[in-house]
C-alpha cells in the first residue's frame, strides 16, 4: 500500500483527518477491550485482540501526537502492528462489501476502514523512522 495521500504532505498531529480517524479507533479500542474480558488468556481469539489493542493504541498515540505513547517502539513493535492492521484491514473490507452501500452498517465500516488506512499508514512512517 502507498501511504494515503495526506500523509505525504504533512505529518502534523491533530489534523482534521487525523481528528477524524481517532472516533473509529476509539471505539474499536473500547470494543475490543470488551470482547477480550469475555475471553481467556491463551486463546487465539485473546491473543489476537491483545495484538490488535497493541497495535490501535499504537496508532492511537501516532494519531494525537503522544510522545510517551510512540517511545521506546521498536521496528519489531511497528511490524507486529502492521500485521494487526493488515487482518483487521481485510475483515473490515470483507464486512463492508456484505452491505449495501448508504446504510448505517456500510458508513460505519467505511469510516473504521479509512481509519484503519490512515493507522497502517503512520505506522510505516514511524517503521522508515526507526
Amino acid at each position: 500500500m502507498t501511504t494515503h495521500p495526506h500523509l505525504r504532505q504533512t505529518m502534523k498531529p491533530k489534523s482534521y483527518e487525523f481528528q477524524e480517524a481517532l472516533r473509529p479507533i476509539a471505539s474499536l479500542i473500547s470494543k475490543s477491550e470488551k470482547a477480550q474480558q469475555k475471553l481467556a488468556p491463551g486463546t487465539w481469539q485473546y491473543t489476537m485482540l491483545r495484538d490488535n489493542l497493541n497495535a490501535l493504541h499504537m496508532a492511537s498515540a501516532l494519531l494525537t501526537g503522544d510522545t510517551d505513547g510512540t517511545r521506546g517502539l521498536t521496528g519489531d513493535d511497528c511490524q507486529e502492528a502492521l500485521c494487526a492492521f493488515a487482518s483487521m484491514i481485510d475483515k473490515t473490507d470483507k464486512a463492508q462489501a456484505k452491505f449495501t452501500p448508504g446504510t448505517p452498517q456500510h458508513t460505519l465500516l467505511r469510516n473504521r476502514l479509512k481509519a484503519l488506512k490512515i493507522a497502517e499508514a503512520l505506522i510505516k512512517v514511524e517503521l522508515n523512522r526507526g
